[in-house]
């Protein structure tokens, strides 16, 4: 019997190995929560030293819950196809296991009709779905859906900085400005541009698309990343093949290393000079940079109204909430 080596199969990480990967991210993106490993392994193929990791507790989650908790609680997580998920059912499951290769695809979603009304006998209410037809609904599943094939046994999910196994794709979350900073250390050597779909599942369109593409790939997000999954309004997803992060982590060291600042601008929006002075008065950006100026909000006679205190004059509505605004 000959002695399988499993190391034959180990990685090169060219010097930037998942765990020095998640601390540059983390140090020069000012990320909050670790970059989530994803990899995934038919059948046999899982190295013994994995198996400790293999989920057997008593929760019961979707993958992107449990990926979450990789985020934050820097745990370890090997799915065993669906038995740690909760029964279709018994609690609400979307069709995200089924996107990432986990688990058939939920009966019924190959014809669209359920993702563009509820099933008349469901017993549930009537009401508007993800798309307004069968034919919209069916149209978007067929050419902009990512779907692994069922053919994997498990999903291996881990936090980037303690990573026990070689991720296949890597997983950020971040609002835009620093995922934008993280496309551009992408393409600082090798040109290529994170693409975006959204209207799939995230699941489908982020870490799927770019699992079986090889590309970037990031979305806006869809209805179940931001209720079931519960991320950040503000965020995005930004999903990267594993190939691709040793050469992401090295740029984004040498920024550092020459003094490129990456978060230096000036407030934002309605904070800005440049909007709050008035129209009748006029502004120079190189004025802001001189030691003896004067900022408009202290310049004006009268407060700066905001957009909210112009619509309401006007008679106009404003949103009952904030979204999106610091």
């Amino acid at each position: 019997m000959v002695d399988y080596d499993w190391s034959v199969y180990d990685r090169d990480w060219m010097g930037y190995p998942p765990a020095k990967q998640a601390e540059i991210l983390v140090d020069t993106l000012e990320l909050y929560g670790d970059p989530v490993a994803m990899a995934w392994y038919p059948d046999g193929t899982l190295p013994p030293h994995l198996e400790k990791h293999v989920y057997d507790g008593p929760l019961k989650l979707m993958h992107c819950q449990y990926m979450m908790r990789s985020r934050f609680r820097l745990e370890t997580y090997i799915l065993d196809g669906t038995k740690s998920r909760p029964v279709v059912g018994e609690a609400p499951v979307c069709n995200g296991d089924g996107y990432v290769g986990l688990a058939p695809i939920i009966d019924g979603t190959d014809h669209g009709a359920w993702n563009s009304m509820r099933p008349p006998t469901s017993g549930l209410k009537a009401e508007p779905r993800i798309y307004g037809t069968k034919a919209a609904s069916l149209r978007n599943l067929v050419n902009d859906y990512t779907i692994i094939p069922n053919v994997y046994r498990y999903l291996a999910i881990a936090p980037l900085s303690d990573c026990p196994f070689d991720p296949d794709i890597v997983v950020l979350f971040g609002n835009p400005k620093q995922m934008m900073y993280a496309s551009r250390a992408l393409q600082w050597n090798s040109g290529i541009t994170p693409k975006s779909r959204t209207g799939p599942g995230t699941c489908s369109s982020s870490w799927a698309e770019a699992y079986m593409t090889g590309e970037p790939r990031y979305t806006l997000g869809c209805f179940g990343v931001f209720s079931v999954m519960a991320m950040n309004p503000n965020h995005v997803a930004l999903s990267i093949p594993s190939e691709n992060m040793p050469q992401m982590a090295s740029t984004l060291n040498n920024w550092n290393k020459r003094g490129k600042v990456l978060f230096n601008e000036e407030p934002h929006d309605e904070e800005r000079e440049y909007v709050i002075g008035p129209d009748d008065e006029p502004y120079v950006k190189a004025d802001l940079y001189k030691e003896d100026y004067v900022n408009w909000k202290e310049r004006l006679d009268e407060p700066y109204k905001t957009w909210e205190e112009r619509r309401k004059e006007k008679g106009l509505g404003v949103p009952k909430e904030k979204h999106g605004v610091c």
